[in-house]
């Protein structure tokens, strides 16, 4: 929106000359929509490669040790690894002044940490669950995120507890909550303070990697359920981001959650998928039962419903127009058909149906959206005519009658009595 903010300004003030708004409404409309102050851009292509340098760095470090493992001595081991985190942080700190080239030398400190947990383990014949390592790495890169405060260090956090999860899901075949739970209150609400549409991209797409590794041990049945949830409740964030007063995350939310959203929509238009999503609960508890999946199901039904009530309780939340209903119904119609057939009595064809007529609606939807059109306003003119009150009547409705084309904007008669006049030159009366 920032973007077109300069266009719209300079629109306002054409509309101010035409006349077509007053001063009054232009100053509520630049008031509205203010210029964002000019900040310095970002080198952002020095720090992502200076960053991908550094986690390869660190990466090679720790393969160097571990193919020279057997020949080195374990305090040759210990020295190398905290000299090389501590001459990271040092460096770090020297280079203060220069936060890009800081933050690489943090984020190198944090990999050469992530090593030194498997050497301390491997020397002193640390016997624990392998993946307490990734916790241990991802909670000191949160920490770092936070105290820094870094993005990159947040994106490594968010890998690290993605990778956690995985391998506690996939290695040991159980559910895993905590690594979802941390990407949801650690590094969410790290993105808002920081407002990192970049941080936020990279929560917002290993969220729904890290909560459906869970939902698949929980039930299989119930993954696309779970991947829908999330794609609406992202849309629904969307509508509120205006009121957190982070209008930049709009774009990261909608198109994070529109690509899920089509992606759960053309799974459910293929029969053999939609058969197997109906069919594969007959329970009438499915949704609201006390299983650790279908709590999960009702939370996620609940946070969609409270974020829907906080879009239509206010004014200026609510759709406008007849796309942005269009737009909701076709949110709102596969929740509710999905529901019924997974609480209630299995539907296969009513959710193969309802899926492909939200896809057709989507694409009349942008075909609508991007096709061209011209606003042809009629030409203005004004015009001020004194006569008799006999005459008034006649006078209308000439005017009336030669300015009418049937169209918007053909403009109004105003009939106002003449009290006094006053020729300046003469000062006659």
């Amino acid at each position: 929106m920032d973007s077109h903010k300069p266009w719209l300004r300079a629109e306002i003030a054409q509309w101010l000359r035409d006349g077509l708004i007053d001063d009054q409404q232009a100053a509520q409309l630049y008031a509205r929509y203010p210029l964002a102050p000019q900040q310095a851009p970002r080198a952002w292509g020095k720090l992502i490669f200076a960053a991908i340098g550094a986690v390869v760095f660190g990466l090679g470090v720790i393969l160097l040790f571990a193919y020279n493992w057997e020949a080195m001595h374990r305090y040759t081991k210990l020295s190398a690894v905290a000299g090389g985190f501590a001459i990271s942080h040092l460096l770090a700190w020297w280079w203060r002044q220069d936060p890009r080239l800081a933050e690489v030398f943090h984020l190198l400190g944090t990999m050469l940490f992530g090593g030194a947990l498997w050497l301390i383990a491997q020397i002193y014949h640390v016997d624990v669950n392998y993946p307490e390592g990734f916790m241990l790495w991802s909670a000191a890169a949160v920490a770092m995120a936070w105290v820094l405060p870094s993005t990159a260090h947040g994106i490594l956090a968010c890998l690290l507890i993605c990778g956690w999860t995985a391998m506690q899901v996939f290695a040991f075949e159980r559910p895993h909550l905590p690594g979802t739970a941390a990407l949801l209150l650690g590094l969410l609400p790290l993105a808002w303070r920081q407002r990192s549409t970049l941080l936020l991209r990279a929560v917002l797409v290993l969220l729904p990697v890290s909560l459906l590794f869970n939902s698949w041990i929980f039930d299989s049945d119930i993954v696309l359920l779970h991947a829908v949830f999330i794609a609406a409740i992202y849309l629904w964030a969307e509508r509120l981001a205006p009121v957190l007063q982070w209008r930049e995350s709009v774009p990261a939310l909608h198109q994070t959650g529109l690509l899920l959203w089509w992606a759960c929509l053309l799974l459910l238009s293929i029969q053999d998928v939609s058969w197997a999503f109906s069919v594969g609960h007959r329970s009438g508890d499915a949704l609201l039962g006390l299983a650790p999946a279908q709590l999960i199901s009702a939370s996620m039904l609940l946070v969609i419903v409270v974020f829907a009530g906080l879009c239509f309780s206010r004014s200026s939340l609510r759709p406008r127009s007849g796309p942005q209903w269009l737009e909701l119904a076709c949110l709102a119609l596969p929740l509710l058909v999905l529901c019924a057939s997974y609480s209630v009595y299995p539907m296969p064809v009513a959710v193969q149906f309802s899926a492909n007529i939200v896809l057709l609606a989507y694409a009349l939807l942008f075909i609508y959206r991007g096709s061209e059109y011209t606003v042809d306003f009629l030409p203005k003119i004004k015009i001020e005519v004194v006569v008799a009150d006999d005459q008034a009547g006649g006078a209308v409705e000439t005017i009336a009658k030669a300015a009418k084309t049937g169209k918007i904007g053909d403009g109004k008669v105003f009939v106002i009595p003449v009290e006094e006049s006053v020729r300046i030159r003469t000062d006659e009366k």
